[in-house]
């Protein structure tokens, strides 16, 4: 890299895309910039690559990306003839700025790659793995057509491979998920994959991929492998890691004793550092009393905070508070918001706390059919509560007739899964002697 671009190119480009910490994308963005500014040819490249892909978590602009793609070629970068051509832009205006082919400028960028530069190598395996080999300069006939494909998928793969030995992090993305996803002619082999991706570790910085191979690993049920990948991004302070490493422990059955004081432990570590994942699970320990006491305060805290930060699930749990009161006062037209927002968004809702409020007109106007309706759906799905419930729907005939044996039957069956409430409503019936429910 040392003898293509400046030390100011050099180091934007490290800070771009050999490390994925993006609080210091602006500074690599800056240092294009200043790049730019000194008319460095190849700066223009990466610096249209940021328009035109959001690299560096720039926003897209098509024209800034035409603008600097043309001053660029005009000032003789190869790396930009191909940027342009791979950004479809590379018409008009712009291609009469080239002094010669896209063939040159393949070349050019070729000579670069196989002299040892990782971002020509990775420039390279996008010519031959979007196809602009194939339909540029090879175009072989229909015959020819898929084994072509094949040969250059290959060619590609081999050259994202040797930009990612050097620790291009977008060429370790295409090379691995080549492989993984079995894309564009390349047979797909999960465990050559996760093979040569343990090769690059400590070759590229690979912090974003992590809870992927935990994933695949966990797939595979090699759950050792799993796991030393989870402790590694924990020690790295990889949030997502902490989480997935606690529900390793919360469960039990993921290759480690289930120890729900060390997953709250690794919950809370991803919290602190703001993951809302982490936070809801959190609020889910204390809810439950998992790893420790019973604190529906310190849970509704925890799954406000997970809500806050954009965590659509813990909408469920916050239903459940705000209709029992649980770490917060009662407020069923809050209940109903969350599972509005559930709904929605086509989640799992609590349908028998939704009924409720249907059938009593709870935080919403009554609608006694759809309340009837989903306490059923809720009751056949095993909440347990929803018993309860159409107990008391036929008891206090809301909606329905009266019906003492229906409501008997619903309360039997709540306190038959444990629900002490249902129990305790039995005890206002008795049967005659000619075995009958009614009312003591």
């Amino acid at each position: 890299m040392e003898n293509h671009y400046s030390d100011t190119l050099r180091q934007g480009i490290q800070l771009l895309y050999f490390q994925s910490d993006p609080s210091k994308f602006p500074d690599g963005v800056r240092l294009l910039e200043q790049a730019v500014a000194n008319e460095e040819p190849h700066a223009f490249y990466f610096l249209a690559r940021c328009y035109g892909w959001g690299d560096g978590n720039v926003k897209d602009d098509e024209k800034k990306a035409k603008k600097l793609s043309k001053r660029g070629i005009e000032l003789g970068s190869d790396l930009c003839v191909l940027g342009a051509d791979r950004m479809d832009i590379l018409k008009g205006d712009i291609a009469n700025a080239m002094t010669g082919t896209l063939e040159d400028a393949f070349h050019g960028v070729l000579a670069m790659a196989e002299a040892g530069e990782p971002m020509a190598q990775y420039a390279v395996g996008l010519f031959y793995f979007w196809g602009d080999m194939l339909l540029h300069f090879q175009k072989p006939s229909k015959e020819d057509f898929i084994k072509c494909e094949k040969q250059n998928a290959a060619e590609a793969l081999k050259w994202f491979r040797r930009s990612a030995e050097k620790g291009c992090i977008p060429a370790f993305r295409n090379a691995f998920n080549s492989v993984r996803n079995g894309v564009n002619g390349v047979e797909k082999n999960l465990d050559e994959a996760l093979r040569w991706a343990e090769t690059m570790d400590g070759k590229v910085d690979m912090r974003d991929y992590y809870h992927s191979l935990v994933l695949e690993y966990q797939g595979l049920k090699r759950h050792s492998d799993a796991i030393r990948w989870c402790e590694k991004g924990t020690r790295q302070g990889i949030t997502v890691c902490m989480v997935d490493l606690g529900l390793v422990y919360l469960y039990g059955d993921r290759g480690a004793k289930e120890d729900d004081a060390k997953a709250l432990d690794l919950f809370k570590m991803a919290a602190e550092a703001g993951d809302e994942y982490g936070a809801y699970n959190v609020g889910r320990c204390f809810y439950n009393g998992w790893g420790c006491e019973k604190n529906y305060s310190q849970a509704f805290s925890w799954f406000n905070q997970a809500f806050k930060g954009g965590h659509q699930t813990s909408k469920s749990y916050l239903a459940q508070c705000y209709f029992w009161g649980r770490g917060v006062e009662i407020n069923y037209e809050m209940a109903v918001n969350m599972m509005n927002g559930l709904i929605k968004e086509r989640l799992d809702y609590p349908k028998e706390l939704m009924g409720y409020c249907c059938l009593y007109g709870k935080g919403t106007g009554v609608d006694t059919i759809r309340g009837k309706r989903l306490l059923e759906e809720a009751a056949q799905a095993d909440k347990n509560m929803a018993w309860k419930f159409l107990g008391d729907m036929y008891d206090g005939a809301v909606g329905v007739p009266e019906n003492i044996p229906m409501a008997v039957s619903c309360y039997q069956k709540a306190a038959g899964k444990g629900i002490s409430v249902a129990a305790d409503a039995l005890k206002r019936y008795k049967k005659t002697i000619f075995g009958k429910w009614k009312r003591k």
